[in-house]
């Protein structure tokens, strides 16, 4: 199966402490950090998830972290932005589809903001097979829902002939056929803002 390159992001100088330091505290970045944590408790609270060890990936500057019920292994593919996250257990540098860790090794794991970045079906099934490999219980992903007013947008300035944003959305259905092909059996959807967002947090259990 194809996988995404492993090889580490290269951005710009200091990208990864702006993203740290401004990309949630200015604009509409304070309004998506909170309907993200209500989204990511309401279905921690749904999983009954409590105690051992989690896996965040990718962590980004570790934004997320502080949400999970136990002690957290953080991991990016961007050995800039492991180095921005300046707290935590445990940091790694790792990409989602070859995740250095032993099968089973995670209480619960979260992948919040990387599988809109997957436009094809095999790399985000990969990414969630390997989340799937290496945790026991729980995991709580995201994705953009295409049945929005916000994809719909994109979509628009597609045709319009605007570059691309580099983010996919899907269907849920198609979702679910992943989620399915990688090895989980039951699903709970937590849009943040259904049919006006695309950003959706799910459930998955294996």
């Amino acid at each position: 199966m194809d996988t995404v390159d492993p090889t580490p992001y290269v951005r710009e100088q200091g990208y990864a402490e702006r993203y740290r330091d401004h990309r949630f505290q200015s604009g509409s970045g304070p309004g998506t950090d909170a309907r993200e944590r209500r989204a990511l408790r309401r279905l921690l609270g749904v999983a009954k998830a409590n105690g051992g060890l989690w896996l965040d990936c990718p962590s980004g500057a570790g934004r997320m972290s502080n949400e999970l019920p136990g002690k957290v292994i953080q991991a990016d593919r961007d050995p800039e932005m492991v180095r921005a996250i300046g707290f935590g257990d445990a940091r790694v540098t790792a990409c989602a589809t070859a995740l250095p860790f032993a099968d089973g090794s995670f209480t619960g794991s979260l992948c919040c903001r990387l599988l809109q970045h997957l436009p094809r079906p095999e790399e985000r099934i990969a990414a969630l097979s390997e989340l799937r490999r290496v945790t026991r219980g729980p995991v709580i992903v995201t994705f953009f829902d295409r049945t929005s007013l916000q994809s719909l947008r994109r979509a628009i300035r597609r045709v319009m002939g605007k570059r691309r944003s580099g983010r996919s959305s899907i269907s849920r259905a198609a979702f679910r056929r992943e989620a399915q092909a990688a090895g989980f059996r039951e699903l709970r959807f937590a849009p943040l803002l259904r049919f006006i967002g695309e950003q959706t947090f799910v459930l998955l259990l294996p």
